[in-house]
């Protein structure tokens, strides 16, 4: 009797004890599970899939005669531009590799057919799709991402772990306004190879990023991982050569075809950046020549044409240089402008890929403090230099905050002289929280002029400040200013941030802070307005997952496209000629409130369309990053460009589209 006591106390101790486990890991496993979520493990550097079984495909191509399977109708090289080719190639190539009987090729017509068409995406089908390829599915789970999480910097952990549940609130919000975009996409290989990391015992960015260094590249490779893991795609991620050499031989050793048995073979997408890119030309250059279409570079500023190739930058070095430098450190890289993915949606040419901006704790109905104050953009004691007169005009009005990360000693002005930082209260280096909380309780978030283009301005936005922003009295470019006198890009900035001088009031006031009068009227407009927090869409996750997956799924950049497979669609094409001398294509198109599409540029790179627009009797080629114009064809296709801008005797074709408001790389039929 005691003994069976004894059994059944431990068995309720047991039970105890394993319930709430039991309740913990059906939690977990079923937390994706919703608008079909998978549920994925994880092992090693890369994202692991649970195994699909293959599929039991019944085939009998002798239903079909081979007549049927070799006949094309006469305009199939319109939508299928390489299928007759690879159909003539499979004929005698299908023995090459085992991998084609896998995919049930026996030497039949009907087979060739059937793989052209149904395993790869070269021809017409014979009829309804047999079979289905991998899919990507959606998986908010963080496990995804943990065996990764060895590999990369602490900031960028920390982001992705704090941001988590933001994530997985876009990912439920985009499936449920967006559900068909996101369903039925094909789940791709994708190498994120973070090149600078790579490059960590001589940079030391990353340790840097911990002391009030440079976060910009982390914190976009941070929410590129959240974002490529949530919307289901298999990652390979690689922050040192020799991880990199592994995960290149392990895809040289697979065969030629796309898919076996259902699953994704080659690799698809290739993330890195321009450090990444140079290892990758020095190390694996026969890989680089083999994948150049596949390579996505992240490109903070974005690159133009101009500086795109070295031939055309060194016959035009002088023109497109100031007085600091001639050089193209940064250009050069031979790559379809759209390659290059950016911070923010600046210029038409490159592809916005941009970040998510950190709403965690966010009260929209948290009040400020009763009394204003500013936190002073600039976390280094070389971003005040120079800053003596606006810190001076708004230290009338509010009091001011700074988190300058390498001001020892707030009594330095006794040595230097300066008086700037006086009745400033530094708080020294802050995390992201940290930072935050600070912002919560911030009236003004002041620009000094620098860093541009930085994703502070947002987060205050995100947190109800308002943001002045340093407007230039002469734009700054690589031709008057230093930091950008190497820079492959000829954007003039007007602004600290011309992203946020579009928002306006009453989250952005732009001023020249230089100019008392107009200082002291904005910073009394901005204690005025007491805005409500603010995000726009395509800084939001759920912006951003969208973004992301189509443009991994649509966006095109190797071999031949089909008109009717272009992405953007071509009937969304709007053509337009600049009106005013010396108009770009992309101010054209943002005069009609559209955006300049270069994907377009050769469809309407043709003579016919030229004769029609400017009755000439016969073209001319041309390589220059302004064709087509007049009666000038383009004759290189890497300078197809919106950006540039002509001399004044010039007029330009320029192709438009339209996009989502607050989603600029995407068209509103592109969804």
């Amino acid at each position: 009797m005691r003994r069976r006591r004894r059994c059944l106390a431990l068995l309720f101790i047991f039970s105890a004890f394993i319930t709430p486990l039991g309740f913990f890991y059906f939690t977990i496993s079923n937390e994706s599970g919703k608008f079909g979520f998978s549920s994925e493990y994880t092992s090693g550097f890369q994202t692991s899939e649970v195994a699909e079984q293959p599929e039991n495909v019944q085939l009998d191509f002798k239903s079909f005669p081979d007549s049927e399977c070799s006949d094309f109708s006469s305009n199939v090289t319109i939508d299928y531009p390489e299928c007759l080719s690879k159909m003539q190639w499979i004929r005698n190539g299908w023995k090459t590799h085992q991998c084609y009987a896998d995919n049930y090729i026996d030497g039949s017509e009907c087979s060739f057919r059937y793989y052209l068409s149904q395993v790869e995406n070269y021809c017409p089908p014979m009829t309804e799709t047999i079979r289905r390829n991998g899919l990507a599915k959606m998986s908010p789970s963080i496990r995804r991402l943990l065996p990764i999480f060895d590999g990369i910097p602490v900031y960028m952990r920390t982001r992705i772990n704090r941001l988590w549940k933001k994530w997985k609130e876009g990912a439920h919000e985009v499936m449920e306004t967006y559900e068909k975009t996101m369903t039925n996409r094909k789940k791709l290989n994708v190498l994120v190879f973070i090149g600078f990391l790579a490059n960590e015992q001589k940079l030391k960015l990353a340790k840097k990023s911990d002391h009030g260094g440079p976060l910009g590249e982390l914190l976009q490779w941070s929410d590129l991982l959240a974002s490529l893991s949530i919307i289901g795609h298999h990652l390979e991620v690689t922050t040192d050569k020799d991880s990199l050499r592994s995960v290149l031989w392990k895809y040289k050793e697979r065969g030629p075809c796309q898919y076996v048995n259902g699953t994704r073979q080659q690799m698809d997408t290739i993330f890195t950046d321009i450090m990444g890119l140079n290892i990758l030309r020095q190390y694996h250059r026969q890989f680089l020549l083999n994948n150049r279409c596949r390579i996505r570079l992240l490109d903070s500023f974005g690159t133009h044409a101009e500086f795109t190739t070295k031939t055309y930058f060194l016959q035009n070095k002088r023109k497109l240089s100031g007085p600091f430098s001639q050089r193209n450190p940064w250009g050069g890289h031979g790559l379809d402008l759209r390659q290059h993915w950016t911070f923010y949606p600046h210029s038409d040419d490159n592809t916005f890929l941009g970040f998510v901006v950190d709403t965690e704790g966010v009260d929209e109905k948290r009040q400020k403090t009763l009394y204003p104050s500013a936190l002073v953009y600039g976390k280094e004691k070389y971003m005040w230099e120079n800053a003596e007169k606006p810190i001076g005009v708004l230290k009338k009005f509010v009091k001011i905050h700074a988190t300058v990360a390498d001001l020892e000693d707030v009594n330095e002005k006794k040595t230097n002289q300066s008086t700037v930082f006086d009745d400033v209260k530094n708080h020294g280096f802050l995390n992201s929280q940290e930072i935050s909380e600070l912002l919560d309780t911030t009236t003004i978030f002041f620009g000094l002029g620098f860093p541009l283009e930085g994703p502070a301005p947002l987060e205050a936005m995100a947190r109800g400040a308002v943001f002045i922003n340093a407007r230039f009295e002469i734009p700054k470019s690589r031709k008057n200013y230093k930091f950008l006198a190497e820079k492959p890009t000829l954007r003039e900035w007007t602004s600290q941030n011309p992203y946020m001088e579009e928002i306006g009031e009453p989250h952005v006031i732009t001023v020249d802070i230089n100019n008392e009068k107009e200082l002291e009227i904005a910073i009394k407009r901005a204690i005025e307005l007491k805005p409500k927090p603010f995000v726009p869409f395509e800084f939001s996750p759920a912006g951003m997952l969208l973004r992301v997956a189509l443009l991994l799924e649509k966006q095109e950049t190797c071999g031949k496209i089909a008109k009717s497979k272009r992405w953007p669609p071509v009937n969304q094409m709007k053509i337009f000629k600049t009106v005013n001398s010396g108009d770009s294509c992309e101010m054209t198109c943002h005069s009609q409130k559209m955006k300049c599409e270069s994907s377009y540029f050769p469809i309407i790179n043709s003579p016919s369309l030229l004769q029609r627009q400017f009755g000439c009797s016969s073209t001319i080629p041309d390589a220059s990053p302004f064709a087509p114009f007049n009666c000038t064809v383009q004759s290189s296709a890497y300078l197809f460009s919106c950006a540039s801008r002509p001399p004044l005797e010039v007029v330009r074709v320029c192709p438009c589209r339209d996009y989502i408001p607050e989603q600029h790389a995407v068209c509103k039929a592109c969804l």
